[in-house]
């Protein structure tokens, strides 16, 4: 009960991740440094402001500019606090926090006051071996064809875009009950948390060895600018394909960190918010075929396996349908079009990315419209290897072959021959 009290009380790329293991859209440095820019302009904004004598009612003082492309976002302020581990505690500490359970109704109780829940037994332990089996092949031959993203000096690997890469990922993205076994209640639980008309955001397969995992602590909507509305606008699944805890790599959360009983947000511009994760950062414990659903505004992280082996999961990330563009042009535009069309143009079409959203493979620095896509890989396979694949002439590619222990993917150069 202290640490319900506790939590209560506050309801007013890092060198060990190079490359950031993380199913969500991620911040650049550029991207961290211009929101610590913005937030130092707004504090200045309002120091001014009181020393001017502005009325203390806001409705009284009318702006003269526009000023709604410059809002605050979560990110920078939560840089570093996951780094102690010592500062961490397993879920199970905490007889109050959600466990595995098959009812409903106590799913959606946790899911609402603690930003999470785990449905048990959501993948049966024949589904689990069709799910780990693909994953580590096609793990395995990306690395052997050096299209692979590796991170934690090697100790973290992610396939991006599982969606190409086999029709057991497919299943379970579509949440086929041949494909885990409780799928119909997770679908069932997804369209209460997002609404009719969910689509998929992204899918990507993890692997986190011993000494990998690690990630910054973050909002899986943190690149949507503050105020968040009062509801989550994505919602991330994870499936448990090995064992969660916390020296096995489990994932991270501030749980009720993402609102308060009334309703209100908990990460808002002018909160403390990072210090929600004081004393209550705490890694989610789960066996393996356990389904984690979270809010997208929880505080959450990947967590540091300290453990030998290797902690396999997908992430599966759902966002709600107002979150896209109203027409898809990419879809609805013939190829040689947008092949052509100017840079400007590619850009307000989709083709580009923005705080890691509009990725493509993985790369979020400068994506184009590939002609030979990494696809289903196997090391059964290996004549494969060799295809001129798209992604090897991506900046995305430049910098995973510049580090100093990657060894798994190749750079080609700025342009295609």
């Amino acid at each position: 009960m202290a640490r319900e009290k506790h939590l209560n009380q506050h309801s007013d790329q890092t060198s060990e991740a190079a490359s950031p293991v993380s199913t969500a859209p991620h911040l650049s440095i550029e991207n961290e440094l211009a929101e610590l820019r913005n937030e130092n302009t707004r504090l200045r904004n309002l120091l001014a402001a009181a020393t001017n004598g502005v009325a203390a009612d806001p409705t009284d003082v009318w702006p003269e500019t526009i000023s709604y492309h410059d809002q605050p976002f979560s990110g920078a302020r939560l840089a570093g606090i996951t780094k102690d581990r010592t500062a961490i505690r397993a879920s199970t500490d905490f007889a109050e926090l959600p466990t595995p359970t098959n009812d409903q109704r106590q799913l959606e109780k946790d899911f609402v006051r603690w930003g999470y829940c785990l449905v048990a037994d959501a993948l049966s332990k024949d589904q689990i071996q069709i799910q780990s089996d693909r994953l580590v092949d096609q793990a395995a031959a990306e690395k052997a064809a050096k299209v692979a993203h590796l991170s934690h000096r090697g100790s973290g690997q992610t396939v991006f875009n599982m969606l190409p890469k086999g029709q057991v990922f497919r299943d379970l993205i579509a949440l086929e009950p041949h494909a885990a076994h409780g799928a119909p209640l997770v679908e069932t639980l997804l369209g209460k948390i997002l609404g009719d008309g969910y689509y998929l955001a992204t899918a990507h397969g993890s692997l986190v060895h011993q000494g990998g995992g690690r990630q910054e602590l973050h909002q899986d909507q943190g690149f949507v600018p503050l105020p968040h509305p009062p509801f989550p606008l994505y919602c991330l699944i994870i499936w448990c394909l090995t064992d969660f805890s916390l020296a096995e790599g489990g994932t991270y959360v501030v749980p009720g960190s993402h609102r308060t009983a009334n309703g209100e947000n908990q990460v808002r511009p002018e909160t403390h918010f990072e210090n929600l994760a004081t004393d209550n950062l705490v890694a989610v414990t789960a066996p393996a075929g356990t389904c984690l659903l979270t809010d997208s505004r929880l505080l959450h992280s990947g967590g540091k396996r300290t453990a030998p082996g290797t902690r396999l999961a997908a992430r599966i990330f759902y966002a709600r349908g107002t979150m896209r563009q109203q027409e898809n042009q990419l879809v609805a535009t013939p190829e040689n079009i947008i092949r052509n069309a100017s840079p400007k143009l590619q850009k307000l079409i989709g083709l580009d990315a923005y705080y890691g959203l509009g990725m493509v493979e993985g790369n979020a620095r400068a994506p184009h419209l590939p002609k030979r896509y990494v696809g289903e890989l196997s090391l059964s396979n290996p004549g494969a290897f060799t295809q001129d694949f798209d992604w090897r002439y991506t900046e995305d590619a430049r910098h995973q072959a510049q580090l100093d222990w990657d060894a798994a993917a190749e750079y080609r150069g700025r342009n295609r021959d």
